[in-house]
């Protein structure tokens, strides 16, 4: 162990690379592009960002429209009857002959 701790040091003397931070040089080609286009569109800075317009409101008669059906939807589920967890769901039975391997052409 002693030998390979000794031959280990020298080497990660030698090391002389820097870690490289991915997130900072993701960031600062961000800035690059942006910064490439505002040159081209002629601009110092960005320009602010609009103000979110309020939602139209919606027509009456569509607004009710939307209500009816969720109520019609709403009573359908309470008059549905729920199924028989003991009820087997397949009402047929079919029946397929298989063959061995070999038996057929």
């Amino acid at each position: 162990p002693a030998l390979l701790l000794a031959a280990l040091c020298p080497a990660l003397a030698l090391n002389t690379c820097r870690t490289l931070d991915l997130e900072a040089a993701r960031l600062k080609r961000i800035e690059a592009v942006r910064g490439q286009i505002l040159s081209k569109l002629r601009l110092p800075a960005p320009p602010p960002d609009p103000e979110p317009e309020p939602a139209p409101a919606l027509p009456e008669d569509v607004r009710a429209l939307y209500n009816s059906t969720r109520e019609l939807l709403r009573q359908r589920a309470m008059h549905r009857e729920l199924p028989d967890p003991q009820e087997y769901w397949a009402k047929e039975l079919f029946r397929f002959p298989m063959e061995t391997p070999g038996d057929g052409e």
